[in-house]
């Protein structure tokens, strides 16, 4: 079974968990925390997941209203069993 997602990755895990909890006191829906795999990054950092691709807009205009940035967006496609992570230039 194939599932895709994408990430948003930050420079810092505090720039990430910040962005995290304004989305949700925006109540904007589709956006989960969760750890950046090592293949992307190595130490102790998070990402923001989402599954719908059009969303990278909305993390966009987002960081630039609180003067965040994302260091990178990437594709992670888990197709049986193994995961395959893509850089995507945006």
């Amino acid at each position: 079974m194939e599932k895709i997602y994408y990430l948003a990755v930050f420079d810092s895990k505090n720039h990430a968990i910040y962005l995290s909890q304004y989305l949700k006191r925006k109540q904007l829906d589709g956006f989960e925390l969760v750890s950046t795999p090592c293949k992307i990054k190595s130490g102790c950092s998070y990402s923001i997941k989402f599954t719908n691709y059009e969303l990278h807009k909305v993390l966009l205009e987002e960081v630039q209203a609180i003067n965040k940035t994302i260091a990178g967006f990437y594709e992670v496609n888990r197709s049986y069993g193994r995961r395959i992570i893509k850089k995507l230039s945006i």
